[in-house]
């Protein structure tokens, strides 16, 4: 019996998340045009068929929810600059897909930012009061530990990623010790076994070593010549860090993330993936050619939302004695940046 390709399908057959797939079947402009373009071809290909009734149903829902209800939701950002985190493309589609989930749940989610100039917890919290904003989705933070005074007792909270050390409150995060671990799998398919993990040490601080965690439960299990030590770089001798790390222990391919591995691997006269090969483990979607991991900040962004929404309809306020964390899995997303051995 033949079964019917739902939006999964299509999604996992090009890489993407299966909320960018429904955006993009409603020709939504918050998805790019050539993205539309290509979740409409292999829709097509695959024999996609929307089913009319699920339909209607959601186009009566959405506009039902947006009758009855425009409630106010805020997303807090903290960075030194106001569009500091727009530098990261995951942070980016991570608010737009929560923005979308708001909107279809009868919701509007606008940014605030709280390092504004003569900006104060006090103030803000008065802003948000007067707006009658309730739920606040927090931002990742450039760096870890963060702290985010507000009245929380006002408010229901999610925060995206491990920075946010306070409020303690619910929050969403990228697997990404299981991440690593399907890496290593992928890699060790592909017949590579001199695994090498490169990054900036504040990175690995952000998602609370996770990466490190899987990559050392790997290199636990290696035979001693295949041993190679995971390298944190940073500043203006990182280059020169990893000139000598790789001269040392000579890895067949490079794990990283945020950093300019194809030049330093360029200027030491090496080919991808013919002399090395790379993995992302913060995959971009413009980079097409790069292996790695696309960690679905789509997926990221509606669970935030609904998370939220949890709350808002509990009418749960203030920081939770026991907060929730819902992790999204990664997906291996193979490129020209890696070969079978």
């Amino acid at each position: 019996m033949n079964v019917r390709p739902t939006i999964r399908d299509v999604a996992q057959a090009i890489g993407v998340s299966h909320t960018t797939v429904s955006m993009a079947l409603r020709n939504d402009p918050r998805i790019l045009k050539s993205t539309r373009k290509r979740v409409a071809l292999e829709a097509i290909r695959m024999g996609y068929r929307s089913d009319p009734v699920v339909s209607e149903l959601m186009v009566h829902l959405r506009k039902s929810r947006k009758c009855i209800s425009q409630n106010p939701l805020a997303m807090l950002t903290a960075w030194p600059t106001r569009n500091g985190w727009r530098e990261r493309p995951h942070f980016v589609q991570f608010y737009k897909s929560a923005q979308a989930q708001a909107m279809s749940l009868g919701y509007v989610l606008d940014e605030f930012w709280l390092r504004e100039p003569g900006m104060t917890a006090r103030r803000m919290t008065s802003i948000l009061r007067t707006r009658n904003v309730r739920g606040i989705i927090l931002q990742a933070l450039p760096e870890p530990e963060g702290r985010l005074d507000l009245g929380w007792q006002y408010f229901s909270g999610v925060a995206k990623g491990l920075t946010v050390a306070y409020p303690r409150t619910h929050r969403v995060v990228s697997s990404h010790y299981d991440d690593m671990r399907l890496v290593v799998r992928q890699l060790a398919q592909c017949g590579y076994q001199r695994l090498g993990l490169i990054m900036d040490e504040g990175e690995s601080r952000r998602v609370g070593h996770a990466w490190l965690a899987g990559y050392y439960l790997h290199q636990h299990s290696v035979s001693p010549e295949d041993w190679v030590p995971a390298l944190f770089v940073g500043g203006a001798k990182a280059e020169a860090q990893f000139q000598q790390w790789h001269g040392r222990y000579r890895p067949e391919v490079i794990i990283f993330t945020n950093l300019p591995m194809r030049e330093w691997v360029s200027r030491i006269g090496l080919k991808v993936p013919r002399d090395i090969g790379l993995v992302d483990l913060v995959r971009t979607r413009e980079d097409t050619s790069m292996t790695g991991i696309d960690t679905d900040p789509e997926a990221l962004g509606v669970a935030a939302v609904d998370l939220l929404v949890g709350q808002l309809q509990a009418h749960e306020y203030g920081i939770p004695k026991r907060a929730k964390i819902v992790e999204v899995t990664g997906q291996w997303v193979p490129g020209k940046t890696v070969q079978k051995q």
